[in-house]
């Protein structure tokens, strides 16, 4: 099914947690309640892979982004740097944008993507997931850190996109 069918279909508004790597895979969980910030990320992690799901007794989606599939059709090796491997993911393999930069401060990661070659025009995954670069880059994101990391805001123009994560190390509530 179409992730954004599936977003509309449950009226979905909060923003999505991408999860590290689970059976080889980085998932997304999206609360079908709108405040994420009651979510314990520990338990969106552990909650059973299907797309309806509960994580600690809150009800949510959990995605398969197209970002997963790339980075391991990429053959991204663990234990990269991050920035590193936004680069191989989003500018070597994919040819998504031209450059990529990554900052980490604190519990934000702050993502600047260059010249965006790929858009989408699906306005609720936009909002739960970010745009189609974005999405990849919290998929690399969590994977690299092997931490879930939510997704909270996104700005771009038609040379730039910059992504904001914040990463939830403590796997606490966010």
């Amino acid at each position: 099914m179409n992730v954004e069918a599936l977003l509309e279909e449950f009226n979905t508004t909060g923003k999505a947690f991408y999860l590290p790597p689970k059976e080889g895979r980085v998932y997304v969980f999206v609360p079908l309640r709108s405040n994420p910030h009651l979510l314990d990320a520990g338990k969106a992690m552990k909650a059973p892979v299907r797309v309806i799901t509960r994580a600690g007794g809150r009800p949510g989606l959990l995605v398969f982004p197209p970002g997963s599939e790339l980075i391991r059709l990429s053959g991204l090796s663990y234990g990269s740097g991050l920035e590193d491997a936004l680069r191989h993911v989003l500018v070597d393999f994919v040819e998504a944008v031209e450059s990529v930069k990554a900052v980490r401060e604190d519990d934000r990661v702050f993502i600047d993507l260059e010249k965006p070659r790929v858009g989408t025009d699906f306005p609720r995954y936009r909002r739960v997931l970010g745009s189609l670069t974005t999405s990849i880059a919290g998929c690399v994101v969590a994977s690299c850190l092997e931490m879930p990391v939510l997704f909270e805001e996104e700005q771009a123009d038609e040379k730039r996109v910059r992504a904001i994560f914040r990463v939830l190390s403590q796997y606490g509530q966010a």
